[in-house]
């Protein structure tokens, strides 16, 4: 047997015939034109009637920049503090204490959620509860009256206050905001910027919650990271108040032994004993308050300085966007997606009936 029948002869596809097949095909989606016309109309159609039907979902969203050391500047004034006895040091600990990732936590925190449901805002110039109006717009409050439990209840008592009905309503309100509703996150992860979005059908209850989430997180996180040098600097504003009224009554000591022996006698030393001593007491007193006053004053630039900066960006404005495309983008995603479906189509219906038609 010849070397050359060990190989089987396998058709070459050349460039001319790649063209002619395209020209084929080409032709062949043009001769179903009608076909995909009417396929791409009624996909289109559908695309549209979807669009539009679907719930409208609203998304209200918050950026803003947070600065995540807080401690700009202390550096600088740490020998001067050393100093004067103030501890730099114990006020810029709790600077590290909310990172970004530990401030999305907070936001999807059940306490910060439980806060802003139970938080009263102004919708159509009524004062009302966040979870009022989370209730009503879930449909839930029919549920909740037929276990006993009226929506007005949570607005009469304290938090303290309720009952075991109530806490478990409020856990199932937190847990389905947290999973479903707020969304929390760093558009950038390289940019100290936080996002904060609610998405809901009801347009005003997704603006107020998250204006009023933003609100009470950024005022805890605010309170807790000057917790400890707010502390120290109204100990140091105690103490420069005590030690000035003892200023002022060792002065008026002074002048009042001053005016009891106006003219003494330089001979008679002990006339001059009250004298010396009340001079003391005030010169002594004057030193002290003179080194709190440094101390307090060091301390306030500290405790400014662990002031973070929460600087708003972008924050909800009506209308909210929503969930739904505009006409024009419907029109051309619609169209579209039905001339690639219905192309699709008619070619993979063309070459499985050629298919067929060469194994018969």
């Amino acid at each position: 047997m010849n070397s050359e029948n060990q190989y089987l002869d396998e058709p070459k596809i050349s460039l001319g015939y790649l063209i002619r097949r395209f020209v084929y095909w080409t032709n062949f989606v043009l001769s179903k034109w009608l076909k995909i016309g009417v396929g791409t109309v009624c996909i289109l159609l559908l695309v549209v009637a979807y669009n539009y039907l679907k719930p409208k979902v609203y998304t209200a969203r918050t950026t803003f920049v947070l600065d995540k050391d807080g401690s700009g500047g202390i550096g600088e004034l740490g020998s001067l503090a050393s100093l004067a006895g103030v501890n730099i040091g114990a006020l810029t600990e709790g600077s590290v204490l909310f990172q970004m990732d530990n401030i999305q936590e907070l936001y999807l925190s059940r306490r910060m959620i439980e806060k802003t449901l139970l938080s009263e805002v102004t919708i159509d110039e009524e004062r009302v509860q966040v979870v009022e109006r989370f209730a009503h717009s879930n449909k839930l409050t029919e549920k909740w009256m037929k276990i006993g439990v009226n929506i007005k209840d949570f607005s009469q008592v304290p938090r303290e206050a309720f009952s075991r009905k109530q806490d478990s309503l409020l856990r199932e309100s937190v847990k389905l905001v947290s999973e479903n509703f707020l969304t929390v996150g760093k558009p950038n992860r390289r940019a100290a910027i936080l996002e904060v979005g609610f998405k809901h059908q009801d347009e005003t209850l997704a603006k107020v919650f998250t204006e009023t989430h933003v609100a009470n997180v950024n005022q805890f996180y605010l309170e807790t990271k000057t917790q400890k040098s707010a502390a120290n600097l109204k100990v140091l504003q105690y103490q420069a108040d005590s030690v000035k009224n003892v200023l002022d009554l060792s002065l008026m000591r002074l002048a009042q032994v001053d005016e009891n022996i106006p003219n003494p006698n330089p001979l008679y030393k002990t006339y001059q004993v009250p004298y010396q001593k009340a001079m003391i007491d005030v010169q002594a007193n004057s030193a002290i308050y003179q080194e709190i006053v440094k101390q307090l004053e060091l301390a306030k630039v500290a405790h400014r300085n662990q002031m973070p900066l929460i600087q708003i960006i972008d924050s909800p404005r009506y209308p909210l966007p929503n969930n739904r495309w505009n006409l024009l983008k419907t029109l051309i995603i619609g169209g579209a997606l039905g001339g690639l479906l219905m192309i699709a189509y008619v070619l993979s219906r063309e070459i499985f009936m050629s298919a067929l038609e060469e194994v018969q």
